[in-house]
């Protein structure tokens, strides 16, 4: 019978993967802090531009209920004719 796979040898490593990262001219914790703060900017950046798409998708859904509100509004024959003053120039659309 053959005997199993001893996978002892593998319990006490050590990995990191920022350690292979080091160049050996660069100090491993001034390298260790640039990487954390380009990391905490990098997420400051992600926040502020989901934050920005967020605010851009509820400003699309308001138009986007607005114009369907509208759209029924047409369809029932109850166009407002005061909306027309809006247009500034009423001569080139006739």
């Amino acid at each position: 019978m053959s005997k199993g796979f001893n996978y002892s040898k593998w319990d006490n490593i050590e990995l990191s993967d920022d350690e292979d990262d080091v160049h050996p001219n660069i100090e491993k914790e001034s390298w260790f802090r640039m990487k954390h703060r380009s990391r905490i900017e990098r997420e400051e950046r992600e926040e502020a531009d989901k934050k920005k798409i967020q605010k851009e998708m509820a400003a699309a859904d308001l138009r986007k209920k607005e114009l369907k509100k509208l759209q029924a509004d047409i369809a029932k024959g109850n166009e407002d004719d005061s909306d027309d003053d809006d247009l500034e120039d009423m001569e080139g659309l006739e």
